[in-house]
């Protein structure tokens, strides 16, 4: 090959196959198959690379949303490094190519690495990163298609401005397959971890997974959506892990929005959480927890700690529209120790929804028909995902069209997703079957949607419904209820 991919290869093909000197700076209002690469593009002299890549670094976007270094835990000096500044002062390389991008990705020496336009995997890959690393997007449309990034044992990495995005298995929701480990990112043993303005959504397993003793990480003004496990911390009984989760859009996923276990200190402050299924942010073991002004809209079980040790300190968060639980203090919890500024809870939702997420947002243009496949024949190859492809507050009718199958997977019509019909292409409902392992398999939350040619079912017979409805005017065509009931 000439050193070109087709960019052309979309989602159906796919399917298919003590403080650092960064702390005060960034305080404001808030392979398999090898892919052939060609020449590796020159190197240009050693920056933050932030001017090439063509970020608002330091415009003071919503209280500096756009900071020159990171926030919270990421900023602080331990493990031998004052803060968390990536490939600063390396070369400035650019990956034009898949291949470009695994090679910078494990090369020895200090880099950052510019990721122009949408680099697509034909076969997916989990790209092994050194220390001393920064993968920028190039402005608006940056993009990791079916890949994800593993590190291990390495520190001083930053991830800003793109998007990881489809590597999701048709039929695995819950992402059991032996062969499905793919993480947008995954850390293992690692610290100083910067990711920030970055989206993720659709992939295979979890969308970050921070594991084994991490330290030092801030995850700041990212967008995770529609999926089923958002974000994981953990897989250990040490308690040594640092973590900040700041100004973060999570929506439309079913857990893990966060999974904090065993964290010696979590500090979460004004994230939006906006239609989560299962549960939202989880204190698990001994994990400590300072949740402070963060915003949560129908959510269930918005904020918990199950213990049976650690602690939560939570003030000023706002629930609205969310069931079950919210939290109850234990402990005294911790005092972060570096510079922050927090939003009221309230002003939470705009101030996230304008900034979060890279450079010309994440929000979805409007389709009239959405269609679903699990051979990856179609738009998505889940419900959720077409789902997340309806912008809320909808006012046109929106068809999400199912091919044959049967989707295992729980399926919200969210209370924000008005107007849209979830029907069974081929008129017979027996052809397209919904089932999920427990409790509702579907729940209809929108005003004026309208279900129709389905069999809504559950893996084991259920005493309650399978099948719920709560909006306002919405219709059931030809739809069989199976292994339960519907209300």
């Amino acid at each position: 090959m000439d050193g070109t991919f087709p960019q052309e290869i979309g989602r159906r093909s796919l399917l298919a196959a003590g403080l650092g000197a960064g702390c005060l700076a960034a305080t404001g209002l808030f392979a398999q198959g090898a892919v052939a690469a060609g020449p590796i593009p020159a190197a240009a002299p050693g920056a933050t690379g932030y001017a090439d890549a063509g970020l608002p670094v330091d415009r003071a976007q919503g209280g500096n949303a756009w900071a020159a270094a990171p926030g919270g835990f990421a900023c602080v000096a331990a493990h031998g490094l004052a803060g968390t500044t990536g490939g600063t002062g390396g070369a400035v390389v650019h990956a034009t190519a898949p291949g470009h991008l695994r090679e910078f990705a494990k090369s020895a020496e200090p880099l950052v690495v510019i990721i122009q336009g949408e680099l697509v995997f034909p076969q997916y890959e989990k790209l092994t990163v050194t220390a001393n690393k920064s993968f920028l997007g190039a402005g608006e449309g940056a993009a990791v298609v079916n890949a994800g990034f593993k590190l291990v044992n390495i520190s001083n990495v930053i991830f800003r401005n793109f998007t990881v995005r489809d590597s999701y298995i048709p039929g695995d929701f819950v992402g059991k397959r032996p062969d499905n480990d793919r993480d947008g990112i995954q850390m293992d043993t690692s610290h100083h971890i910067w990711v920030d303005h970055m989206y993720f959504t659709r992939l295979g397993d979890g969308l970050v997974d921070v594991r084994k003793d991490c330290d030092n990480v801030t995850l700041s003004w990212n967008v995770f959506a529609d999926h089923n496990k958002a974000l994981g911390e953990g897989w250990t009984s040490n308690v040594v892990t640092r973590f900040t989760l700041h100004h973060n859009w999570i929506r439309n996923t079913h857990q893990r929005n966060a999974s904090l276990d065993n964290t010696a200190a979590s500090h979460v402050f004004n994230n939006y959480l906006e239609d989560i299924s299962s549960y939202g942010m989880l204190g698990r073991n001994a994990a400590v927890l300072l949740v402070e002004n963060n915003y949560f809209r129908d959510v269930r079980n918005p904020l918990h700690h199950q213990g049976p040790g650690g602690e939560l300190v939570a003030r000023g968060n706002v629930f609205a529209g969310c069931t079950g639980n919210t939290g109850t203090n234990r402990g005294a919890g911790f005092t972060p120790g570096y510079p922050y500024a927090l939003s009221p809870g309230p002003a939470v939702p705009a101030l996230v929804q304008a900034f979060a997420g890279p450079i010309g947002g994440t929000v979805p243009a409007r389709a009239g028909v959405i269609t679903v496949a699990l051979d990856g024949s179609g738009d998505y190859a889940s419900i959720r995902a077409a789902v997340g492809a309806v912008p809320a507050g909808n006012a046109a009718h929106v068809e999400v069209r199912l091919r044959p199958g049967t989707y295992h997977e729980p399926a919200v019509l969210w209370a924000d997703r008005r107007n849209i019909t979830l029907a069974g292409a081929t008129g017979n409902p027996a052809d397209v079957v919904l089932t999920n392992s427990e409790g509702v398999t579907l729940l209809v939350a929108a005003d004026g949607a309208t279900v129709r040619d389905v069999t809504v079912s559950s893996d084991v017979p259920q005493n309650g419904p399978v099948l719920k409805t709560t909006g306002r005017g919405a219709t059931l065509v030809n739809v069989r209820v199976l292994n339960g009931t519907s209300a």
